[in-house]
């Protein structure tokens, strides 16, 4: 689970496990045909709320960093909010939440930056410190890793040389 702080929505998730395990002593009806489900990944990492945290602490540091930052120059606090809010739906449903996602495709979104190899490994490299920072269990981190990896494709521009 992703924690940073133990803020209103790790309290909420918390004392709704607490309720749960203290009011459900009957087993469901999976347990009884002995069939497991695992929950989602957007439900390991905490939800929302704990989605929403990392994002917002990832955008910082892309947005700050001295390489990278450069595609985010000029962009206004709406822009921002607006990325902002992409990224965290886009998190979501990627991960089995409720989000819809709300952005152009990725392919189509970056065509044109010339983003690098290097460039991209310095934003998956944001994504990660700032997962470890939430103490994101290492199951749930590869997974997410897993999954930002495979947007190279449609973030890096592979040039063609003659």
């Amino acid at each position: 689970m992703i924690k940073r702080q133990l803020g209103v929505g790790t309290f909420a998730l918390v004392f709704f496990f607490m309720l749960t395990a203290l009011g459900n002593t009957t087993p469901s009806f999976a347990e009884t045909m002995g069939e497991t489900q695992e929950k989602s990944l957007y439900e390991r990492l905490g939800g929302y709320d704990a989605i929403s945290g990392v994002v917002d602490v990832f955008l910082t540091k892309i947005w700050e960093d001295p390489v990278v930052g450069r595609f985010f120059v000029g962009m206004g606090t709406d822009t921002r909010n607006l990325l902002s809010q992409k990224n965290k739906n886009l998190l979501c449903a990627n991960t089995g939440g409720p989000c819809k996602k709300i952005n152009r495709p990725l392919a189509e979104a970056h065509v044109g930056l010339g983003i690098t190899d290097k460039e991209f490994d310095i934003v998956v490299g944001h994504i990660g410190t700032t997962l470890k920072e939430f103490k994101v269990p290492q199951k749930e981190y590869d997974e997410v890793i897993t999954k930002v990896g495979g947007l190279r494709p449609y973030v890096v521009e592979h040039r063609i040389k003659k």
